[in-house]
């Protein structure tokens, strides 16, 4: 009785942990849990084991490293100039081997910037028409006119670049709203509902989030228009207490403060030429419950 006592106490501790276990011929084998870890000023997320983000802790811009049969991959290989070589020494201390490849989800220097630097080491710049083991691509039309979004199957990881920043508002300035709405649809398209999505800045998502992220960009626009049909000028609309409302919804880290206000100013500005451009003045803006 006390030994089918003392059994039971353990599984029950045994279900109330927050780790992951599996049996294996009998034996209890434990799994950590993946986590993040800093070393040497650089973010490593370890996701799969397969799939590493390695983020610049001042830099922040999400760079994958992906191990395929064909080789190492980097996905957006820029912590800042200052510290390429840093990079090169953390991807050998975790992959054992230099990268073969490099992909970009676009042009911009804050993603492409280390692309020079790791050709010089050896690796390849790959473009829209890669073939990659276990890495397909699209390329859509939203933060650029050529934005790629990749797809690493192993890991059901998605990066998505610019196109969606989890840190940030929108930057749908190449696509406007259509092009926006046409690459949230795309990538909601690929994989499933556990896909997990790695944004250009900002912590991985799931497509929820990616759902919601939408839906407050239909909101912004909707609002914006608006005001703006109402003749409110730029200083009018950033003052206007549903904006500020509308824009902390972008805020999902919290921070304090959000935005600086050249930055705040520059989006109002740059959503209102995306209206002048998608609705005539005639048209009554219209909030969204769009469901891919």
């Amino acid at each position: 009785m006390k030994l089918f006592v003392e059994t039971a106490s353990f599984f029950n501790w045994l279900k109330g942990l927050s780790m992951r276990y599996f049996v294996l011929f009998g034996l209890l084998i434990f799994i950590p849990p993946t986590k993040a870890e800093v070393i040497k000023g650089f973010n490593v997320s370890r996701l799969s084991q397969t799939l590493h983000i390695l983020t610049d802790v001042k830099y922040n811009t999400n760079i994958g490293l992906v191990t395929t049969k064909d080789g190492v991959v980097l996905i957006d290989p820029m912590p800042g100039k200052g510290r390429l070589a840093e990079l090169m020494k953390l991807i050998v201390k975790i992959d054992g081997q230099a990268p073969s490849y490099i992909l970009n989800t676009h042009s911009h220097e804050d993603h492409s910037g280390g692309n020079a630097f790791f050709i010089k080491q050896g690796a390849k710049l790959v473009g829209s028409d890669f073939k990659i083991n276990e890495i397909e691509g699209i390329t859509v039309n939203s933060h650029t006119s050529q934005d790629e979004v990749f797809y690493h199957k192993k890991s059901n990881s998605l990066f998505v670049g610019d196109v969606f920043d989890s840190s940030w508002h929108p930057t749908f300035y190449a696509g406007g709203l259509k092009g926006f709405d046409k690459a949230i649809d795309h990538i909601l398209a690929l994989g499933n509902e556990d896909t997990r999505i790695v944004p250009g800045h900002g912590k991985p998502a799931n497509k929820e989030s990616l759902r919601e992220f939408r839906k407050h960009t239909h909101n912004w626009v909707a609002h914006i228009r608006k005001l703006s049909l109402k003749g409110m000028g730029i200083s009018e609309i950033m003052h206007d207490d549903h904006t500020v409302e509308l824009l902390n919804m972008f805020n999902v880290e919290n921070r304090s403060p959000f935005i600086p206000e050249r930055a705040y100013r520059m989006f109002i500005k740059r959503t209102l030429t995306i209206i002048s451009q998608e609705w005539p003045t005639n048209h009554k803006p219209q909030t969204t419950n769009h469901k891919p």
